[in-house]
């Protein structure tokens, strides 16, 4: 028997189309200007297959005819479709029971495609029993192409218990994307517990991992527990994964297969309830060719996975998140850009992505004379980070020299200054202090030279590759 679609959109062009389409597929297609007409029909017709239809029309919108359909019918796929996609209609449309959701505009094989799975009706969406405040995360903002995919992959995962692996430049907003899975997913009540690999010295790692056990001459047992215990059966977000030592690679793989792991200086395994999301900005399997990170737990965290493309690759979400951040900073909607301005915004590159763009405005919003901001009030990081610039020798010997009085003396306004004898148990951090403020140029200055061969700066600084990496991300140079 021939299957009838139903069409249910205000825009005559979009039912014209699709109804071609779908009449040349060989199904029956009747097409609708609003919702309340076909709900009119509903309960008399003897045959509706599945139904296509806008999210935002006048009158009865999308989700409201949904909730109508469903009353009577059920189990009739539905297939959403709407030029406005964002994460809480994505999510919505997950919550109605909505089998695919198509944002305008398609092509009509993609929305065929989905017609055609529909009508097999191999997949089923269970229905949550509670309700998701529509809202955005954070960075989540943008209408391109590829953040409404990045909303559909939210919505879609929120639903399991996977694993998944976010994967995308430094400063894109990973850990948002994971935290927005978190919040619509069935264990939203329970702790999200981000760890960050660089954020911990590596001694201390694998404790702050697994957790300690530790058993006292007097027979008194000592645990601290390590984030695989603190994150109980709500999610631990792994930022930058690629950065585990291969030791800590094992016993995430151990969680993922086994659902438990060994604390330290114990030999008995504790159970991990929690879900696992990681992020990246490294090719994992480049990674695992490389001989830094294991096969089979790159196999592992990649059952889901989600790619964040940078700000240069989708320009037209650049001024809804400028303009988020600014609110996020200012309680007037009185400041604002420029027209030039925000053509400056537009066309930026933005290597740090998000966490670049925000130190713009953060600047912006300092030095602005008035509620207007200008092309001269923001900045780039990679422009506003100066190096020191010497000609010879002496010259960066003087600098240093000079760096090194002027540090002391801000110790020694603080009461941090070392006295002369009698300080052998103190430890300052003057020596990290230093690195930290010449290292940065010295890297930038690098991937400058050697236009950005990483392996090549590596072997002509003397270090391993591993090493630069670390020290590219603490510093946030891309």
């Amino acid at each position: 028997m021939q299957k009838t679609i139903w069409i249910i959109d205000d825009e005559q062009a979009i039912c014209w189309a699709l109804k071609k389409a779908i009449d040349q597929a060989g199904y029956r297609a009747i097409t609708f200007s609003n919702a309340e007409d076909a709900l009119k029909v509903l309960n008399s017709t003897t045959q509706l297959d599945a139904v296509m239809l806008d999210m935002r029309m006048p009158g009865m919108d999308g989700f409201a005819a949904t909730a109508e359909i469903k009353k009577i019918q059920p189990d009739i796929p539905i297939i959403m479709m709407t030029a406005f996609g964002d994460l809480s209609s994505a999510i919505q449309a997950m919550e109605y029971d909505i089998f695919e959701y198509l944002t305008k505009p398609f092509d009509l094989a993609d929305g065929l495609k989905a017609l055609t799975k529909a009508l097999a009706k191999q997949v089923q969406f269970p229905l949550s029993t509670q309700p998701i405040e529509p809202r955005y995360f954070d960075t989540l903002l943008g209408s391109s192409p590829a953040m409404q995919q990045v909303y559909k992959q939210i919505a879609m995962a929120a639903k399991s218990d996977v694993p998944v692996l976010i994967h995308g430049p430094s400063g894109t907003g990973k850990e948002s994307i994971a935290s927005a899975i978190h919040r619509h997913s069935r264990r939203s009540k329970s702790p999200f517990l981000a760890f960050s690999p660089l954020s911990i010295p590596p001694i201390a790692l694998a404790m702050e991992l697994l957790g300690i056990f530790l058993q006292q001459r007097t027979s008194q047992r000592t645990d601290k527990s390590g984030a695989f215990q603190r994150a109980g059966n709500g999610v631990l977000f792994i930022d930058e994964v690629s950065d585990l030592p291969k030791s800590l690679q094992a016993q995430l793989l151990r969680v993922l297969e086994q659902k438990s792991y060994l604390p330290l200086g114990d030999s008995t395994a504790r159970p991990c309830e929690a879900r696992i999301m990681a992020s990246t900005s490294r090719n994992l399997l480049t990674a695992v060719e490389e001989g830094d990170f294991l096969e089979e737990l790159q196999q592992r965290l990649s059952v889901f996975s989600i790619e964040v493309l940078p700000l240069s690759e989708r320009p037209s979400d650049i001024l809804p998140l400028a303009y988020a951040l600014l609110r996020s900073r200012v309680e007037t909607n009185n400041v604002h850009f420029t027209p030039e301005a925000e053509t400056w915004l537009v066309n930026q590159a933005w290597a740090g992505n998000l966490r670049e763009l925000q130190i713009a405005i953060d600047h912006a919003l300092v030095v602005a004379k008035d509620h207007r901001i200008g092309v001269d009030d923001l900045i780039r990081v990679s422009q506003s980070t100066t190096s020191m610039e010497m000609d010879d020798h002496s010259a960066l010997s003087e600098e240093v020299r000079r760096w090194i009085k002027e540090h002391l003396q801000k110790l020694n306004k603080t009461g941090r200054r070392v006295s002369v004898g009698n300080d052998e148990d103190f430890f300052g951090t003057m020596y990290e202090d230093f690195l930290s403020s010449v290292e940065p140029s010295l890297l930038r200055g690098m991937l400058f030279e050697f236009q950005g061969n990483r392996a090549a700066i590596a072997a002509q600084l003397g270090i391993h590759r591993s090493t630069l990496r670390q020290k590219m991300r603490r510093y946030k140079i891309e």
